[in-house]
């Protein structure tokens, strides 16, 4: 880990993962990049067809938007020097970058471009029709990604990597074959793994089964000493965040496909809902 992508839009949920993308800036050695989505013109024409809605009512003239969109890059352009001033005191290297698009569109972009292996980000949360139709930007960035998404719900004291919860069924090859990075992020801060079965009615599986597989999975990638975990819920989402708490973990890790055929769909909801709801932070590795 030698650059963190830190995205901010400078609100309160952003800086709590500040604190958290500095704590490991520092532990690992790595530099910080801040990025910033602008997205001015798409924001001002919604909030415009939101109030009046037609493009043609005034307030969308060119000179207007225009205006409109200096005044809003000044205000971010104030914002994000402040915010590489608090990085730079805090004795870590930064690098900063205001964009047009949003972040969604750009990430992996940006991630190639500026060799960037791991992205930390506050989350708000959604709830309600907002969760159901659009999510929220921590939601899309984990769906779409490439390199490793630590999400942050909230403010954290005193935030240290020691235990860290793995979440998967641990049938699937693709998914399997991601554990190792896991470790690896485990490794550098010398952090125990606790690799869990969220055991539900409708996927309900013997123990001895479960035990099994896991552990060939143990064994076939090289996990070493980790504890293995069956945990019953009627829901997998809310089963791995409890199941979190009751081990009082410092991190949830999941890995996501990215929307590719049903199945997928299905296990990517349930990353989704995790990251959403769960007030501890969540490490989310996608398959390329």
């Amino acid at each position: 880990m030698k650059r963190i992508l830190f995205p901010s839009d400078f609100s309160d949920a952003s800086k709590n993962a500040l604190k958290i993308a500095l704590k490991l800036a520092k532990d690992v050695g790595a530099e910080i990049y801040l990025l910033h989505s602008l997205n001015s013109v798409q924001q001002y024409v919604d909030i415009t067809l939101s109030t009046t809605g037609d493009v043609t009512m005034p307030g969308m003239q060119p000179d207007v938007v225009m205006a409109a969109i200096a005044e809003e890059r000044a205000r971010v352009e104030k914002n994000m020097d402040s915010l590489k001033l608090e990085v730079e005191k805090s004795g870590v290297k930064v690098i900063s970058e205001i964009v047009h698009p949003a972040l969604e569109y750009v990430v992996n972009d940006i991630t190639a471009e500026n060799k960037i292996d791991f992205i930390v980000m506050g989350t708000h949360g959604a709830s309600g029709l907002r969760e159901a139709f659009i999510g929220s930007n921590a939601q899309k960035i984990v769906r779409l990604a490439k390199v490793p998404v630590l999400t942050v719900n909230g403010d954290l004291k005193d935030f240290e990597v020691k235990d860290i919860v793995v979440c998967s069924d641990f049938t699937e090859s693709e998914i399997n074959e991601q554990l190792p990075r896991v470790k690896k992020f485990a490794d550098l801060f010398n952090a125990k793994l606790a690799l869990v079965y969220i055991n539900t009615p409708t996927y309900f599986e013997e123990t001895k089964t479960v035990m099994s597989r896991i552990n060939s999975v143990v064994a076939e990638f090289g996990l070493g000493e980790v504890s293995i975990n069956i945990y019953n819920s009627f829901d997998i989402d809310e089963g791995v965040i409890d199941f979190a708490e009751q081990e009082n973990a410092d991190v949830i890790s999941l890995i996501t496909h990215g929307y590719r055929g049903v199945k997928k769909l299905f296990s990517d909801n349930i990353t989704e809902s995790v990251v959403n709801h769960s007030r501890i932070p969540v490490l989310t590795l996608h398959i390329d």
